[in-house]
This record gives C-alpha cells, structure tokens and sequence, in this order.
C-alpha cells in the first residue's frame, strides 16, 4: 500500500473541496445539477472524483476490487428495471411522507412487479446511492434517482408506454440504451476478439452487435433500429441522443473554435446536424453566420418547427437553411465557398475507412480558407508520457492532462469516454480516438490539425483543422 500517495490524493481531495466550498458560496443555489454545470466547478469536482476513486483502488485489496470491477453489470441491470418499471415516477407521484417514500410492496403494486425480486434490485441501487432506502423496504427517490424521472404521469406510461421518453430531458432513455442494447452487445466483444476471423475485422458488420441479436450478422445496428418491430427501440435511441446533449451546456459549441472570428456572411455546414440544436447558439451569437443544417430528408423535415420555435428570427431572416444529404455523398454543387465544415458526435460513430472516406467529402468541397471543426472525444492515454516515438501527435492543449498524483487521464472521473469507446466498439466496431489517431485519418483526407481545444473547460473537445 503507497501511503505516500493515499496521502498526496487525500491532500488533494481537502484542497479541491475547499475550492468547491468557495464557489458555492457565491451562489444562491444549493441545487446540485445547477451549480456544478458551471464550467468554474468543473475542474475541482473532477478532481475530487479522480482523486476518490484512485484512493479505492489503493486501500482495498485487489481481489475484492477485481471482484467489484467484474459484478458491475448488475447496476446496469438494476437501472434497466427501475427505467423500464417506472419506480422513479411511481414514487414521485404515489411517494408519502415528507420524503415520498414508498413500501416496496406499494411500489410492485404500482408496476406488478414481485416485491421481493424489485427491493433486492433497489437495495442494490440504494447501495450505491441511487435511491434511498430510508427504513426496511421502504424506499424513496434521491437526486441521483431523479435525473432518471421522465416526467409523465403512471397513467400517461400506462396509457402509451412508447411514448414514456418524449418530451423528457433524455437521461432515463439514455440509462435505457446503454443498459439494454449496448449492454447486451459488450457481452459478445471477447468472442468477437477471440475469432480470427473477425478479431482484425474492422466492418460495422464484424461488430459485437452482429452476434448479440437474432438476424443482426449482416446488418449495421443504425439499421437494426430503424426496422419497423424496433420502432420503440429508435425512439428510444432518438431521445438517448438527447439526454446526451442535455449533459453538456447549451453553449458548449462555444468553447473553443471562435466562430465569431468568421467574415460576415460565411457559409457553416452542420454536417449530420439533426435539426441543428447544437449549432443553434451559433447563429444566436454570429449573426453574420449562414448555417447550413444537413441530415437525412426525414430528420431535416422536422428541423423548421425547431428552429420556428427557438430561433425564428434566423429562420426569418434566411440565415438557416435545410439540406438533406448522406455525408458519404459528394457536397451539393451549391456548396462551394464554405468557411467551416461541423462534424459534431460523427465520427466515432465510424470504423477509420468510413471515417477516411466522409472526410474526403467534405475535402472535395473544402478551399484553402475552409476549416473542418471536429467535435468529439478525445481520448488521453492514462499515462503520463503522451507522445509515441516516430508518431505525428498533431497539436495537444497543455491543460488537458490531470494533476499529479492523478493518473494522466482524470482516471474514473473521465471514465465515461472510455466506456463509450468500448460502446462504440459494442455497437459499430467504432471508437472513440486520440489526437494523433485523428491527425492520422485528417491526413489521409487531405487536413491538418491547427487547434485542440481539449481541456475539461471545453465540455467537448474541439480538433480544427485546415486543407493541405
């Protein structure tokens, strides 16, 4: 046991939290979600995460730690069943008492679902803090819990269950995707590692999804989705897209590529842009932008009512405009003067050929002042030696990297990215990539990279880049 370290990292949790202190103070709020979504709160809350989880790692023998690491599939499972049997809402809407707690023999009768199999599953949840069990079997939501709430009324679920994540902020549909399909494909990742056949396979048809469903072999997951038996599946998977969204500030395109230095009347192309929400603060701040949104025919049908909605005057103005087009296509002939080229949450979706070859589009379409801005994860090696002897790293943001004693990467406070390179893996034999695994696809396309705007401030990582 290193108690030098266990020191060092206690050290720094002490300091971290003073910082937190000195930053709540300055508020109103004591609510959770809205003080630490401040970008000031960001770094000492990651801090503290980083710095708790490694000293775990370091106390606990690691026998009992490898055996945590391995059962973790359970809380995925429990949250599946509390998401798909509607506890969260049963409780805030039946709950008693000054904390709306309920027996769980209420709660099973709320759902039907047997009283003794549903409280082990809260216990467990309560057990790592999502839930509250506050007397024997009786059980309560807490914060943590009611991110999870969709809002809707159990006779609005019972009525339409389909329609249980509509309208919501998306996190309860975004538990329910990653606990159900993505989890089901991780399951078949060794034995797509393990064949010879597809271990150095990188086609969306050789990804763990083609073994974790019947009749998946040859189709791409997105495919999967959209057949008619899973439509709840896509809808679903629609809202999950935006409880991610909901998980960054609305102004997170903001910061880092300075939009407002463009010349008046220059041309944005929102490339897979939905109906152009994230891009929206773009046009509300840079009102000499065009933005030009490109989705498919059906999404980009739906995005004028979002835009009459939020932002009618751009869409008055002619400011925003509506194309719809496959990325993997050439440019429309129209688009022959742009100034930057949007690529936000596209390509981890891609093994690199299919990667190689939407950047080669856009190239196609790009002149010497073009800028590609790519908004994505970008992965840090856990080490702290960031460079690869005889390896172009690109440019890097010196404040990416984690303090020591920290491991180089924030460690569990950056977990999700790398659990997310592992969904990607899971569902399009996809990943999430590091800066000079995008130097090197840019590269191939004909680009180099000019800025990275990495540090945890950014929210999400920016990579610009310029032809060559």
């Amino acid at each position: 046991m290193d108690v030098k370290q266990i020191e060092a990292l206690s050290s720094l949790i002490t300091t971290s939290v003073a910082q937190l202190k000195e930053l709540q103070g300055s508020l109103k709020t004591t609510e959770h979600s809205a003080s630490t979504a401040r970008a000031e709160f960001l770094k000492p809350s990651l801090q503290v995460v980083a710095a708790a989880s490694q000293l775990i790692a370091l106390v606990r023998t690691p026998e009992r730690y490898l055996m945590d690491m391995s059962t973790a599939h359970q809380l995925s499972s429990s949250l599946r069943v509390v998401v798909e049997t509607n506890v969260v809402e049963i409780l805030r809407e039946k709950g008693k008492g000054p904390k709306k707690a309920l027996d769980i023999r209420e709660i099973s009768g709320y759902n039907r679902v047997n009283h003794q199999k549903l409280g082990r599953v809260m216990r467990l949840l309560a057990t790592h803090h999502i839930f509250e069990e506050v007397s024997p079997n009786v059980f309560a939501n807490n914060t943590i819990s009611s991110a999870m709430d969709t809002g809707k009324s159990l006779a609005e679920l019972e009525a339409s269950p389909e329609e249980k994540y509509d309208g919501s902020n998306g996190i309860a549909a975004l538990v329910g995707l990653f606990s159900d399909e993505t989890m089901h494909n991780s399951v078949c990742i060794a034995d797509i590692l393990k064949a010879p056949e597809t271990t150095n396979s990188f086609s969306p048809f050789d990804a763990p999804f083609s073994l974790a469903w019947p009749g998946t072999r040859n189709i791409k997951m997105y495919d999967w989705l959209s057949l008619p038996e899973n439509r709840p599946r896509l809808k679903r998977f629609g809202m999950a897209m935006n409880g991610m969204n909901s998980m960054t500030p609305s102004d997170a395109i903001l910061r880092g590529f300075n939009w407002s230095s463009l010349p008046q009347g220059s041309i944005v192309i929102d490339c897979g842009g939905g109906v152009g929400s994230v891009s929206l603060p773009i046009v509300q701040t840079c009102p000499h932008i065009h933005l030009i949104v490109q989705d498919t025919e059906r999404v980009v049908a739906e995005a004028p009512a979002f835009w009459q909605a939020n932002q009618p005057e751009a869409l008055a103005q002619g400011r925003v405009s509506f194309q719809a087009h496959d990325f993997f296509q050439p440019q429309p002939a129209v688009n022959n003067n742009v100034a930057v080229f949007l690529l936000r949450m596209i390509m981890h979706n891609w093994p690199d050929a299919e990667c190689v070859q939407i950047l080669k589009r856009v190239r196609e379409s790009s002149n010497r002042n073009t800028r590609i801005v790519i908004v994505d994860n970008i992965m840090l090696y856990a080490s702290r030696e960031q460079t690869i002897a005889g390896q172009d790293t690109g440019s890097s943001d010196p404040d990416a990297l984690a303090p020591e004693p920290l491991l180089a990467n924030w460690g569990a406070a950056n977990s999700l990215s790398y659990k997310q390179d592992i969904n990607m893996l899971s569902n399009h034999n996809a990943c999430e990539r590091t800066v000079p695994e995008f130097a090197a696809l840019l590269s191939q396309a004909g680009f180099r990279i000019v800025e990275v705007h990495q540090a945890h401030q950014s929210w999400l990582p920016q990579i610009v880049a310029v032809p060559v």
